[in-house]
């Protein structure tokens, strides 16, 4: 009986640094998902340069599916109404972006 007990925790110990040594994101795992997430907001950018894009993103800051690089810059990704990429943006020549009302017919 004790000895099934030690091999039980062996095993344990055993498995649970095989996950950490994967860097297992446990959050995830214990996370609630919301299906909203996938909601999309249709917004105009207009960037330093004053050229304007009307498009459609999920969230109005860095997704966190995005990536930010070295040096403040980031690329996200710009959807149409369907929900397809149709481009990638960089946040750090957008100057602002304002929220459109969603086209009629969707």
């Amino acid at each position: 009986m004790v000895r099934k007990k030690i091999g039980w925790l062996i095993l344990m110990v055993l498995l649970v640094l095989m996950v950490n040594g994967c860097q297992f994101n446990w959050e995830q795992l214990t996370k609630r998902t919301n299906v909203d997430n996938d909601q999309l907001i249709r917004v105009e950018i207009v960037f330093t340069d004053d050229k304007t894009l009307i498009g459609y993103v999920k969230e109005l800051a860095i997704n966190p599916d995005s990536k930010v690089y070295v040096g403040g810059s980031s690329s996200n990704y710009l959807y149409d109404a369907k929900g397809n990429i149709v481009g990638v943006f960089n946040y750090q020549r957008v100057l602002y972006m304002t929220i459109l009302p969603a086209e009629e017919g969707q």
